[in-house]
Parts: structure tokens; sequence; C-alpha cells
């Protein structure tokens, strides 16, 4: 079963099922990820980790006159 979360897709093999709601660890029981999967969200992070580095957030939110141009650059990308 593939499941999404936040931007990571996970990929889990269901092992049981309740008729109720369950807490957090119980539930966790019902599930096993795979290990393709953990790999892959531990790729994923490591690039969100790179990427922060490359484009980091300015330290003032852009006026108005900013984001204009901000969206131009971006239409003209696309």
């Amino acid at each position: 079963m593939k499941l999404t979360q936040g931007t990571d897709e996970r990929t889990v093999l269901v092992v049981g099922l309740s008729d109720k709601r369950l807490s957090a660890p119980l539930a966790q029981a019902l599930y096993q990820e795979t290990d393709e999967s953990i790999k892959l969200k531990l790729e994923r992070a490591e690039l969100r980790k790179m990427n922060v580095l490359f484009a980091p957030h300015p330290e003032t939110k852009p006026d108005k006159k900013m984001r204009r141009q901000l969206l131009l650059i971006k239409a003209q990308q696309s």
C-alpha cells in the first residue's frame, strides 16, 4: 500500500487490522515500511538538507515590487 505523508511517499505492508482507533505505538505495530521506502525517505531528506544550503531563505520578506519581479522571472522560466 502506498501512502503520502507530507512530501514523502511511503510504501507499507499491512500486517494487521483493528476494529477501533488505537494509540500511535499500537497502530504502528499493524504495518511495516518496506526497506526501499525507508531508503528513499532518507535520500529525499538528504536532498532537502542540501537544497536548503543552495537556496537559503532571505532575511526579510519580499516587498510588492520584489514579488512582481519574482513572478516575472518565474513566468519566463516556464
